[in-house]
């Protein structure tokens, strides 16, 4: 091969660089490493002042493959690929996603030079050469433009930030190579950094007992990452910002976050994350934090009086792990929240505990310690105990007592204001922000530390002794042992906050809370199936809050959580505990729950005060010490819904001004809601469905339905046989199943398949209305299917059988009703945002005899109004009456709390009526009537049958360009059975896929029974 013809006077570094690379390209042996050495010539020879170091473990554990630095400062990174790579695939790898966090970063195949600035494009490449028929084809006049290029990249300042988004982003992506770079020192030993170990090992010793190397890198992360900002954001001398910097302001009364911010700016602060700590700082130094906040937030429409730190804190957390800030349950309570609930405590500290002076109040216990200590024990970014301190510095204000407050803040509140977080970086975060705001009312000289302690509230800290600890270690422990010490011995009066919300609790270890998972009156366990949500974050903290207010005997707990405990039948338990523990419960419920489409009391949107799904309320419970344990509290309601600002306006009210409405709660549910008792009590003449079937449960839930449940049996077959012989991996990859849970593994499902097959297991199951699919079913609970309900399900298996299908609790925006099967089914068949539950109307025997699902007390009652009827009659006349849209408009308010409850017949004449509707109901639901074969729809074009795009234009549903269903009434089309429209949503579950001949009869045979589901319901409800 020819060497690229260049100028026999051409000296300039390119020319020299083609050359070289040319002569090791024509070698035909060359690789992308043996290309490096002359890479990093001429990157020398441009820039003579750069370090170059090129270290090839560095890219084996997935870090670029060059780092140039100026000085001890990070000018930039490459990342080479061999020649000829197409760098266009590469740049949209999984790899150059990593690399989005990199502040100056060139992509080359040595011929090929893109650059970009933290994760986007940066100029246009520059391409000095091409491969043409085997040859390196050289391209001598764009030679100086790449020598100005990568001079001009590797000189120039960092990028200006403009935008909090772009920010955010780029802390993001520090945080993550931060994260990324401490996992592997933590799981490499043979590159332990010794300094990140011991953090490591001392913050698992003393506070995190179950701290994993992933969920530390995690924390370390963030509080650097978000330290430094903070710092930055209250660095008076804008022109320079360093690691040193940031360390000094930090308060010296902090001895933990001392300590951690000397280890940042440290000699021996690991070289590595140093490159990334610099090139952040750098960033900072080059933006103002301020004004890039303040208009951030212009920008974004923030809510009235939100610190931008704060705020800023959770977009951060967005950028750089969404998951991680759900799993955490890490929302931003708004201040006009926050304030509502720190008026409101005051207020009742004055009024029902005779403390004239309130929040502010230095009242004083026989043992010398003050009576009105607070706590948040889930104190995130400090947002509820600043609102203390300022309400307080108010109160002090307006008695013309401004010249007390530097002794007051000594000897009156830093005493008796505590808190505790888990998260690093909210911890961080809280102490820079409680030490300015304190700054800011004038009090600037800390004898004490803020009592903001780094601990797990639920775990029930003891005081480390260890005498030997040093260093990071020893402030660990001294947080350990006053954090301890507030826990076991402060008499707290007050616990107020906002703690996390998650189902999937990260804390299962802790078991205060299991004193609500009884039935009310104490005596027997909780009955109930799926009580998962008992053990939510959010009520555990509420245990703990009660737990130290009838410890202390007396005091107020105030917190904004998830609302589904006022309610929801699971926490009946809860109510009645907390009523046995409390004098008067107030509870506001600003809604907003998405999940069950709520709505304003004038039809309009409910807006959450919070950027979350889940509806929230407001609990304040107040304790005397009068009050004994066999009297139940006093219970006061108010309700607001509405847009978000409009539920801000109204928290601006005093707690005095809120019109609570005194409601009692009765057995068995204990519900928190003002109810009409009259109502009430004319419903509850009813039979509840759970009453008269003796056997039921909730639906199957595969864990994997894209896997377990097919179009045919023919796919349904395919997959089984692929779990019967394929390696876990293997099947992991193909069915993009991901990873493990705790209740569904590939290898506990690949072995269920084996050890049950049978081909009598090939069934289909009920998935949504009208839309059955085929599934393997072998009843074994964490095998094919997680949980398959086989106490209920074994007993659909039998073709001369059915179920009623039911949620426990229906949902605001669903048309509520019942469902029907022969079938199988899943949890979420025919209520999309409850769980559905299942009733079979016979249980089926191995001998194959089927014997009554019903209850005989129940029967008896029946049979009294009504004389002999047949068990399918009773279903068909159940199934009538929650069919009917009169029903459900009366009582939805009782439906939203338990199982639905049935009237009982009046007479045998309406009985019979009723029976024969639900009949013919069942049979259309089932599509067994044979009027769903006369259709009312056409099909009149022919195509590839490819679902496509799905509209309705004028009567004719397209699902694609060409073809369409003709004459689909509208009516059919927006008809709700529970919470699906199976008109729409059954086309919409087929995108992509070729309608077979049975689809195309299928789909027309529902619309013709919708239209005559909604003849049916309207004829049920003229029958009085």
């Amino acid at each position: 091969m020819a060497l690229p013809k260049i100028k026999a006077d051409a000296q300039g570094p390119i020319d020299r660089y083609i050359v070289a690379v040319a002569e090791k390209y024509q070698t035909g042996q060359a690789r992308e490493h043996a290309y490096r050495p002359t890479f990093e010539a001429l990157i020398h020879t441009l820039d003579p002042a750069l370090k170059i170091l090129n270290d090839p473990s560095r890219s084996e554990h997935g870090n670029p493959d060059f780092v140039f630095l100026r000085g001890d400062i990070t000018a930039g990174y490459a990342e080479t690929k061999d020649v000829g790579v197409d760098l266009e695939k590469t740049e949209k790898s999984e790899q150059m996603e990593r690399y989005l966090g990199y502040s100056n970063l060139i992509l080359t195949d040595y011929l090929e030079f893109r650059f970009f600035r933290n994760g986007s494009r940066y100029g246009e490449p520059v391409c000095i050469g091409a491969i043409e028929g085997g040859k390196l084809v050289p391209k001598p006049e764009v030679f100086s433009e790449l020598a100005d290029a990568l001079t001009g990249f590797l000189a120039s300042k960092p990028e200006p930030i403009k935008s909090g988004v772009r920010l955010a982003e780029i802390m993001g992506g520090k945080a993550r190579r931060i994260r990324d770079n401490v996992r592997r020192f933590l799981a490499d030993k043979a590159d332990t950094d010794t300094d990140l170990l011991r953090i490591y090992e001392s913050v698992k010793k003393m506070l995190v007992h179950d701290l994993t190397p992933e969920t530390f890198a995690d924390m370390y992360a963030q509080t650097l990452v978000y330290g430094l900002f903070v710092a930055r954001y209250h660095d008076e001398s804008q022109d320079t910002f360093s690691r040193a910097e940031a360390r000094d302001l930090v308060p010296e009364s902090n001895p933990f976050l001392r300590q951690f911010f000397n280890h940042i700016a440290g000699p021996d602060f690991n070289k590595r994350l140093r490159y990334i700590v610099d090139e952040l700082c750098a960033v900072f130094a080059c933006a103002d934090i301020r004004e890039l906040m303040e208009e951030y937030f212009k920008k974004n429409g923030a809510a009235q009086g939100q610190d931008p730190v704060v705020h800023f804190y959770e977009d951060f957390l967005k950028e750089y792990d969404a998951e991680l800030r759900k799993k955490m349950g890490a929302y931003y309570t708004p201040l006009p929240v926050v304030r509502f609930i720190v008026r409101s405590v005051d207020h009742i500290l004055k009024t029902e505990f005779g403390l004239a002076d309130g929040l502010a109040d230095t009242a004083k216990l026989p043992d010398g310690r003050h009576k009105v200590q607070v706590l948040d024990p889930a104190v995130g970014t400090g947002t509820f105990i600043s609102a203390v301190i300022r309400n307080i510095y108010e109160q002090l204000i307006a008695q013309g007592q401004k010249g007390r407050w530097p002794a007051y803040v000594h000897h009156d509140l830093l005493p008796r204001i505590h808190g505790f977080e888990l998260m690093m970086a909210a911890y961080t975060i809280a102490h820079l922000k409680l030490s300015i705001a304190f700054k800011q009312t004038g009090f600037t000289i800390f004898n004490k530390r803020l009592g903001i302690y780094l601990t797990n509230s639920l775990e029930q800290a003891e005081p480390q002794t260890d005498i030997f600890s040093l260093g990071f270690a020893q402030s660990i422990a001294e947080e350990a042992k006053q954090a301890a010490v507030i826990k076991n011995e402060t008499p707290i009066m007050i616990v107020l906050g906002n703690p996390p919300y998650s189902g999937e609790s990260s804390n299962t270890f802790y078991t205060g809370h299991d004193v609500y998972k009884v039935e009310p009156g104490g005596k027997e366990k909780l009955k109930e199936r799926n009580s998962k949500w008992i053990n939510d974050d959010y009520v555990k903290f509420i245990r703990l809050a009660e737990s130290m207010i009838q410890k202390n005997g007396e005091g107020v707990v105030a917190m904004i959580t998830a609302h589904g405990y006022l309610d929801n039948p699971t926490f009946r338990g809860m109510r009645w505990h907390l009523m046995k523990t409390f004098t008067e419960i107030y509870v506001l419920d600003l809604h907003g729950n998405s999940k069950k489409k709520e709505k304003a009391s004038d039809g309009s949107k409910d807006e959450n005060v919070f950027d979350i799904q889940q509806g929230v309320a407001i609990l304040i419970a107040i304790k005397h010490k009068d009050k004994g344990d066999k009297e139940l509290s006093n219970i006061f309601c108010a309700d607001y819904t509405g847009p978000r600002a409009a539920k801000f306006a109204f928290l601006e009210k005093n707690f005095q001004a809120i019109e609570w409405q005194k409601t009692i709660p009765s057995a068995p549910n204990y519900e928190w809601r003002v109810r009409d008792t009259e109502a009430l009590g004319q419903y509850q003449e009813g039979f509840s469905v759970q009453d008269l079937f003796q056997v039921s449960s909730v639906g199957i839930v595969t864990a994997r339905d894209a896997m377990s449940l097919q179009w045919t049996r023919q796919d349904i077959e395919r997959v089984v046989s692929d779990f019967q012989e394929s390696p876990e991996e293997e099947l992991r990859t193909k069915y993009d199943l991901g990873k493990d849970a705790r209740d569904w593994k590939v290898s506990l499902a690949k072995k269920d398949v084996i050890k049950s097959y049978d081909e009598k297991r090939f069934v289909q199951m009920t998935y949504r209305p009208f839309d059955l699919r085929w599934t393997f079913y072998t009843g074994n609970s964490k095998g094919f299917h997680c949980m398959p309900r086989n106490e209920v399900m074994q007993h659909l298996l039998s073709a001369k059988n059915y179920a009623l299908v039911v949620p426990k609790q229906l949902p605001d925006g669903e048309a509520g009703g019942a469902y029907v099967t022969k079938n199988i089914g899943g949890h979420k068949s025919f209520c999309a945002y409850n769980i559905n539950y299942y009733f079979p109307l016979y249980l089926c025997h191995e001998n194959g005899e089927h014997t009554l699902n019903f209850n005989k007390k129940v029967l008896d009652k029946i049979s009294g109004s009504i004389g002999e009827s047949t068990p399918e009659q009773i279903f068909d006349y159940i199934y009538a009456v929650l069919n009917s849209a009169t029903y459900t408009k009366k009582w939805r308010e009782f439906l939203k709390s338990d199982f639905p409850r049935v009237p009982y017949p009046k007479d045998k004449k309406q009985f019979v009526v009723l029976a024969a509707l639900g009949k013919e109901l069942r049979e259309l639901h089932l599509l067994e009537s044979p009027k769903v074969r006369k259709y009312i729809t056409s099909y009149p074009e022919s195509g590839s049958n490819i679902v496509e795009k799905i509209a309705r234009k004028g009567g004719d549903v397209y699902i694609n360009t060409e073809q369409y269903f003709g004459d689909v009434p509208e009516v059919a089309w927006n008809f709700y059975i529970g919470g699906y429209q199976p008109a729409q949503k059954w086309l919409k579950d087929r995108r992509g896929r070729a309608l077979a001949n049975d689809d195309i009869e299928h789909y027309q045979k529902i619309i013709v029974a919708l239209i005559e589901t909604d003849r049916i319901m309207r004829e049920i409800d003229a029958i009085e």
